[in-house]
């Protein structure tokens, strides 16, 4: 059973589908912490914090399936010892980062509807800050996993650069 739904995946999703996904999810998350910083400085314009607001719970449930995407991707690669630990630790950073946005989305949700819907919270913003943080670092070891250890690409010629 377990064979049969590992070809279903393998016949629906291509290989790469992570990189496909996770680049969009990471634009939107850099667009939705600016539109909250944005937001925080120019309190009298709502135009910011309303965009802010649904970014943030796009990039919510694009970090979803990035996660799902990363764990589809991973079922074709062959994982050596030496990419293994960094894989472990890009997942669960990964998962970090995604528990933080959602925990800085929630918090706005929570505070969105006060009296003053212009206001961000401030809450809100450095746990989003944080969380840009952790996706950027989340980012250099999937490209560290990729460039220098060539994690997911099927390698033709002689070198990495080969054409």
């Amino acid at each position: 059973m377990l064979a049969q739904v590992q070809i279903m995946i393998y016949r629906l999703f291509p290989a790469t589908i992570h990189p496909m996904v996770v680049h969009f999810t990471i634009a939107i998350l850099y667009l939705a912490v600016l539109a909250e910083i944005i937001a925080y400085f120019r309190r009298k314009d709502a135009f910011y914090e309303r965009a802010g607001f649904i970014l943030l719970g796009l990039g919510v449930l694009a970090t979803i399936a990035a996660g799902v995407a990363g764990s589809i991707s991973e079922t074709y690669d062959r994982i050596t010892p030496a990419v293994a630990a960094m894989l472990a630790t890009h997942r669960f950073y990964g998962e970090l980062t995604g528990v933080l946005f959602l925990i800085a989305w929630v918090i706005r949700l929570v505070t969105r509807y006060r009296k003053s819907p212009a206001r961000v919270s401030l809450i809100a913003l450095l746990i989003s800050l944080v969380a840009l943080g952790f996706l950027s670092y989340v980012g250099y070891l999937g490209g560290t996993m990729v460039y220098d250890h060539g994690l997911g690409i099927a390698v033709k010629g002689l070198g990495r650069h080969s054409f």
